[in-house]
Order: C-alpha cells, then structure tokens, then sequence
C-alpha cells in the first residue's frame, strides 16, 4: 500500500511575494504616456539592432585579424623551414644565423628559432617558444599559444608557429616562428570599442529621434484625449478640427460623429423631458428596448389643481398673455411638486394633475400631496399680493386630494401613448377639485383620519359626488401642523428666491 504526501505552500513565501508584488504595484507610476512607451519600444529596438551589428562586426573583425596572423605565421614559418633545410643539413652554421637574424628585424615577429633534427637549437633570435617541440608531420604547421611574464609582472599573450625543415622529402630539422597574440588582442579591443562607442552614440541619437518622433505620432492621441475629456466634462459641442487623410482622420471623423449624436440625444432628452415627468424620461431613456413601462397597481395620491375663473380672465387677455401667465404658474406647481417628490403627470388646459407615490417608493406620500397643496395656495396668496398692487387680476386655485389604490401604465397606442394613473381614486380626486372653492383644498375624511394631527383641517358638510351611490364628507384642508411649518416657509422662500433671481435676470437681458 502507497502513501502519497502532498507538499502545502509555504504562507511565508506566499506572503513575502504578495508583499513584494504589492511594493512593485506602488512603483509604476499611475498613467504613462504613451509617447514614452513608442520611445522606449523604439529605442529598445534600435539598441538590440545596433548590438547585434555590433557583435556581428566585431566577431567578423576579431577573426579577420586572427586570420592574417594565423596566415603571416604560417607564411614566415614555412619560408623559414624552406630557406633553412640546405643550411641544417650542411650544418652552416653562419647561414642559419642570417636566415634567424634577418627574420628577427621584422617588428612583427618577436623571436625565430632552427632546431635540428633531434630538437638541438641551431640558432635562434629573439624570444623562443617555452614549449615542447611538438611532433610534426611533413609539410604541417602548428601553431600554439602560451603566455610570456614580463618585468611588469604582467603576462602578454604569444603564438608559435612550428614547421618541419625538409630536404627532397626527408625532414632535416624544423623551425619556430613567435609572434605576439596581444597585438591582435589590442586591435580587437580598439575594434570593439569603436563599435561600442559607436553604438552608444547612435542609440542616444535614436532615443531623441525616437522621442520626437513618438511625441509626433502620439499628439493626435493626446488631441482626442482632450476631446474625450471635455465630452466627459458635459461639453458636447467639443469638435476635433484636424483634417487627416489615414487611420487616424478616421479616427478624428467617428470622434467627432459620435459627439454630435450625443448633443443631439442630450437635446433629445432636454426637450422629453419637457414634455414629460424627468422621474418618466430617466426610465423611459433607459430602456429604449422595451419603451413600454410595465402596469402595475399601487397605492398613490393625486392632487388636482385647477385655476378658478380662467376662463372669463382669458378673455381679458391676449393670448400671448394667457400662455405667459399658465406657463409662469405651471412653473411654480412643477417646483412645488418637485420639493415633496411628487412628480406632474399632466397639464389639462389650466389644471395640473400631480401624482405621489407612483414612480418612487414614497411612504409619506398622503403628507407629501396635502403639504405641496398648500405651498401652492400659500404661493398664490404671496403672488396675488403683488398682482393687486400692479392692477392685475388675481390667481386663485382650488385643490382636490385623493389617495387610494390606482394603475400606473401607459394609455394610449404604439405611435402615441401616455404614462399615467387610472382608478376610481384619480377620479375622486377630479370631482373633489371641481367641488372645491377659490383658495380651498378639499379631501375626503379617509385621509383626515390617516393624517391625524399633521394638518390643520375643518370639517365639511357631505357631498354627493357623480359617480358614487354614497355622498362623500369632505374636509378643508387650511394648514399643516406647525412641526412640519418650517420646512414648508423653507420651500416657499426657495421659490421665491428663484422666482426673483430669474425675474432680475430678464430685466438685465432686456437692458
């Protein structure tokens, strides 16, 4: 029976390279241009070309200059041996020291020797090789390294070249012919210098032009960068002006396609979302896929809101005069709304009808309607004041209030349809605005009794409503409960304020 063991890593190895993967992470810098990285890749590439020639040339010139050594050797050796046989043989003894001695006034030959046959030194000039005599075959040369000590205490690098001296075939002796290695060393070294100093040179050129030339072709990055960032920064009407004819024009023409359609959507959305609840745009915007929003049953509050008398105002009216005024108090209930998370569903000639509850979760959304109900008439009281002094006819609102259960969805078909609250609650909450008086805010006792002590109301006498068996007892609402007051002056002087600021603004733009 076999027993496997199984190897667990090591947590100190497993947590020194996190840690020093971590410290390496910390190192790199967060953002590197671009433009440095085509000049690094650029100039890494010209340095490993450059070396490689280099290497090549050097290599080429290294065994160019060992082969003329190597060739000068074998040539002094073998005319040494050629010249010396007769000599040896007639053991001239004045002849060999001629041959020795004329070949020893050559500067780049350091010592020759001629031995006999049995490897006596007949005569020699210069350094001798401190080597044993090899054995040599007829018509072969060897040649063979060693190193010389000199009085420097320094070893300099030598080659001796050996050939056999023969005479009609037979071998009569054999000569040595030394040459200095560390010539060709130093020519070699003066050589590779040359090409390092070379390449230096040229890697540093190549690194600058390297550098232009990457900052060159990186400038239309960094020219969409910046667009890009503008985009980004809610300046859609950014444009890239260059002209190029290659990938980059392309590049430059989808950019600027791309930024046009995004003003354009960005316009698209601004105006539907004028003619819309911005809560119903958002959504409706996000799912173009599916533009139909789903129905649903919920509990919700509507609020109607309908200006009393319009019609005999609007016949004092011109009807640039009629839009300008429905547009300024459509204005204020769409702020009114908005401060209590209410959302418009619908203007309907001079009424609005807001909704509570319905596209965001709103718990509070019964306080919510009554509190933005009596903003509104608050609001027109402060506005009527002004009216009066100026000679204008006043603006009186009459309000309905209803919360129950409803159905939101879209009415309506496939080319035209509507998001909206449908139920009987909704419909209540109409026939409550039309029973209500100039200044009043009507709602039925249901929500007096889930309100509470949050507003101050005054009961009312019971109503018969078209469309129920059952008279409904209607309540007044005059105010809320002084708890919630503050938040309520807050919002009415945040109108206010608005209202004055855009109002001083106009007056400027008419100067």
């Amino acid at each position: 029976m076999s027993s496997k063991t199984t190897s667990k890593p090591n947590p100190d190895l497993r947590h020194t390279a996190g840690g020093l993967q971590q410290g390496l992470t910390r190192l790199m810098p967060d953002h590197v241009p671009i433009a440095f990285k085509l000049a690094l890749v650029m100039t890494l590439l010209l340095v490993v070309g450059m070396a490689s020639l280099g290497l090549f040339i050097s290599d080429n010139q290294n065994r160019l200059i060992r082969t003329q050594l190597h060739d000068f050797g074998d040539t002094m050796a073998r005319q040494l041996a050629k010249l010396a046989s007769e000599p040896i043989l007639s053991e001239n003894s004045l002849n060999l020291r001629m041959l020795t001695t004329n070949l020893g006034q050559d500067d780049k030959v350091l010592g020759a020797g001629i031995y006999a046959h049995d490897g006596t030194l007949l005569s020699a000039t210069g350094v001798q090789p401190e080597l044993a005599m090899p054995p040599l075959e007829s018509a072969k040369i060897i040649s063979q390294p060693w190193f010389r000590h000199t009085a420097e205490d320094s070893s300099e690098r030598l080659i001796s070249f050996f050939a056999p001296a023969t005479y009609q075939g037979v071998r009569v002796g054999s000569v040595a012919v030394t040459l200095s290695a560390s010539l060709m060393d130093q020519a070699a070294t003066r050589a590779r210098n040359a090409i390092v100093y070379a390449t230096l040179a040229m890697t540093l050129l190549a690194s600058l032009l390297a550098y232009w030339l990457s900052r060159r072709l990186s400038l239309p990055i960094h020219q969409l960068m910046e667009a890009t960032r503008a985009i980004g920064r809610g300046d859609l009407a950014t444009r890239i002006d260059k002209r190029r004819n290659d990938e980059i024009g392309l590049l430059f023409e989808g950019f600027n396609d791309m930024a046009a359609g995004l003003l354009k959507k960005s316009q698209v959305e601004q105006v539907f979302s004028r003619y819309v609840s911005k809560n119903v745009a958002d959504k409706v915007l996000a799912n173009l896929d599916e533009v139909r929003l789903v129905d649903r049953p919920i509990e919700a509050t509507v609020l109607f809101a309908d200006i009393t008398g319009f019609t005999a105002m609007s016949e004092k009216l011109e009807p640039s005069q009629v839009s300008e005024l429905l547009n300024e108090y459509f204005s204020y209930i769409s702020s009114a709304c908005s401060l209590y998370g209410g959302v418009v569903d619908k203007f309907i000639g001079d009424c609005a009808m807001l909704v509570f509850g319905v596209l965001d979760e709103d718990s509070d959304h019964v306080f919510n309607a009554v509190s933005c109900a009596v903003l509104i008439q608050q609001l027109a009281a402060r506005l009527n004041e002004e009216r009066r002094a100026d000679g204008r006819p006043e603006v009186h609102f009459r309000i309905g209030i209803n919360s129950g259960a409803m159905l939101a969805g879209n009415l309506g078909s496939d080319e035209r349809m509507e998001y909206t609250v449908v139920g009987d609650a909704v419909n209540l909450a109409s026939r409550l605005c039309c029973e209500a008086k100039p200044d009043q805010t009507i709602v039925q006792e249901r929500l007096i009794t889930a309100l509470q002590s949050r507003v101050v109301a005054q009961a009312g006498q019971s109503l018969p409503i078209r469309g129920k068996s059952l008279p409904v007892r209607i309540y007044s609402i005059e105010n809320i409960h002084r708890d919630n007051q503050e938040q309520l002056q807050a919002n009415l002087k945040k109108i206010l304020n608005t209202r004055a600021t855009q109002k001083s603004r106009r007056t400027v733009s008419h100067v």
